[in-house]
């Protein structure tokens, strides 16, 4: 398109993230009809979790290089030939990590946001997490954090637009492939830690 002066990128990007917006809202209310009909499929595979996470990070990158957030991923163990592996449906799974990911980067408005991947060999999980130190979740919000339209008062406050599906949708997908996903949070403002764990693969 040539060289664009500064208004028509500011447009073009409204536009680019408005649309990303509204096809996410509309796969959130197509996910909750396919699971509360019971016609959600998975075509399970083993795969590489560390390579899955690799790949959202990757189409994540402007979104946290937008948010001005120090970012950081590590792999326990840290030799790069190490394989993380899962018996997991590749694009769900996918959804869920990035959905976990954009939350915390939606709800940090300044700090870090630091990702983890930890194979325990021992208990034969691998253990997913994403740690930020944004606006927190209350003692009253963390019992239902995972229902279906609960959205935590501070993300009005912080501006953040959603529908309260995303972290239902996670945790229907993550129980459909016998994993656990939580969060821990010392309150308003202290920041949160999102985990997912799996059963390792051979």
């Amino acid at each position: 398109l040539g060289i664009l002066n500064k208004e028509v990128k500011e447009a073009i990007t409204r536009i680019y993230d408005s649309s990303n917006t509204l096809a996410n809202i509309v796969d959130d209310y197509l996910n909750i009809s396919r699971i509360e009909l019971g016609t959600m499929k998975y075509s399970f595979e083993v795969l590489n979790m560390k390579d899955l996470v690799e790949h959202v990070i990757g189409e994540l990158k402007p979104n946290i290089e937008k948010s001005g957030l120090e970012f950081a991923f590590t792999s326990v163990p840290t030799d790069p030939q190490e394989r993380f592996m899962v018996h997991a449906d590749r694009d769900k799974f996918k959804q869920v990590i990035a959905n976990l990911i954009d939350n915390s980067i939606k709800y940090t408005p300044k700090g870090s946001l630091a990702v983890s991947l930890v194979k325990d060999t021992a208990n034969r999980k691998i253990v997913f997490s994403v740690k930020d130190t944004g606006v927190g979740i209350s003692p009253e919000v963390m019992p239902k954090l995972f229902a279906k339209f609960v959205r935590a008062d501070n993300a009005n406050k912080q501006n953040i637009y959603g529908t309260g599906l995303g972290l239902f949708v996670a945790k229907e997908i993550v129980t459909a492939h016998k994993g656990r996903i939580w969060a821990e949070s010392d309150g308003d403002g202290k920041g949160s830690t999102f985990f997912l764990e799996m059963d390792m693969e051979v």
